[in-house]
């Protein structure tokens, strides 16, 4: 009974939940993520910034591509063995993701195994034939990392040029080519589990660096306080996610005039900006473990409240395409949180942790209050609703 629940298959032939393959397949995942975290967390810059984003994007869109051609097959050996070496690629990736801007043989086995990853999903959507013609998402893909193998032989700013245009690029394809993403049969079970997932998986990211900022400093009365702070800012951004708004993603897809729409602009765009905020928040909520009463005086202590604001605000733009209309809670947190960035560099660390705690928590409380008390959460920002339905 378990081995059948677990291939369930929707009306529509689509995959329903999660495989056993995928699951393993997002662990090598989390290891890519955590890998692109550390290079912002070792040195907090613009520059390592933009690194981090450079090696973060073509892991999240070959992910994006991998959970949209699994959906549409049957699980076979085929499709498992397909996972594993799509699994082996991303380690590759993943362990040349911190130095692959610098070394020549790090920024080889990243664009290869890239290259190597976009060849394989190439070959699973060739095969299932869910587009009428040559060029298309999947095979634009597979163009975009021969640039990065070819940016992989030259050194210093010109390696970064190529690989941040073959990146941006392939960044605003799905954009370009959104009518092509109209050819493909979507789950709207799967889908918004497998992105769930990684959500989680980013979430994740934050359990462990602060875990290891704390494991490696004495314990002080104010490095407890700063731990239950930070899993307190943990569970709220979890909150924010799967209580209304993975309800919501699911809703969608199944009542939206176009659900390859929501698949490009809250699926594939909306979460990679969550994601790239949690992953701010990993990195400042570790950086305040490490030194909770230390005023820093630079701009890398906005870190935490910033990503937190990206994360509130993201859910503004995912509810506006999705319903027609943003959540006036989470706008107004999200800009609390940029006022609380502000002035972050000039407040004890473990300040800037508490209030962002504090209004994570306040406007999950405010949400919780409205719904169970019958009350519509204020909207902004309306636009006509594709389909005639929405959900609070």
């Amino acid at each position: 009974m378990f081995h059948h629940h677990r291939h369930e298959r929707a009306a529509d032939g689509t995959r329903s939940r999660a495989t056993w393959a995928e699951l393993f397949y997002d662990i090598v995942l989390a290891f890519g993520v955590s890998q692109t975290t550390h290079i912002l967390g070792h040195s907090p810059s613009w520059a390592t910034f933009g690194q981090a984003l450079l090696m973060l994007t073509p892991l999240w869109w070959a992910w994006v591509d991998v959970a949209l051609a699994v959906t549409m097959v049957e699980e076979t050996h085929v499709e498992r063995l397909l996972l594993l070496a799509a699994g082996l690629a991303t380690y590759g990736m993943g362990v040349a993701a911190p130095r692959a801007m610098s070394g020549h043989a790090e920024a080889a086995l990243f664009a290869g195994s890239y290259l190597v990853l976009r060849l394989l999903m190439g070959e699973a959507t060739r095969r299932e034939r869910p587009f009428a013609r040559t060029i298309h998402p999947y095979s634009a893909g597979v163009v975009f990392a021969l640039a990065l193998t070819a940016g992989a032989f030259v050194s210093g700013p010109a390696r970064a040029a190529i690989w941040a245009g073959a990146i941006l690029a392939e960044a605003v394809l799905p954009a370009v080519m959104s009518r092509r993403l109209h050819a493909m049969t979507y789950s709207a079970a799967h889908l918004p589990e497998r992105f769930g997932l990684f959500i989680i998986i980013a979430l994740g990211e934050n359990i462990l660096a602060v875990g290891a900022r704390a494991s490696a400093g004495a314990l002080t009365a104010a490095l407890v306080a700063a731990l239950v702070l930070s899993f307190v800012i943990g569970g709220a951004l979890w909150w924010l996610y799967f209580h209304l708004a993975a309800p919501a993603v699911e809703h969608s897809m199944r009542t939206h005039r176009t659900p390859a729409t929501v698949v490009r602009d809250v699926l594939s765009y909306g979460h990679l900006v969550l994601v790239l905020g949690l992953l701010l928040v990993a990195v400042g909520t570790g950086n305040t473990v490490a030194h909770p009463t230390g005023v820093s005086h630079d701009p890398s202590a906005a870190l935490l409240p910033i990503g937190a604001a990206l994360f509130a605000l993201t859910f503004g733009y995912t509810r506006w395409r999705m319903f027609g209309a943003a959540s006036a809670t989470r706008i107004g947190a999200g800009l609390c949180l940029l006022g609380l960035a502000a002035g972050a560099p000039f407040l004890p660390a473990i300040a800037t942790l508490g209030a962002t705690a504090v209004l994570l928590v306040a406007v999950n409380g405010l949400e919780h209050w409205l719904v169970a008390t019958g009350r519509r959460v204020p909207l902004l920002f309306h636009r006509p609703v594709p389909t005639g339905h929405e959900l609070t």
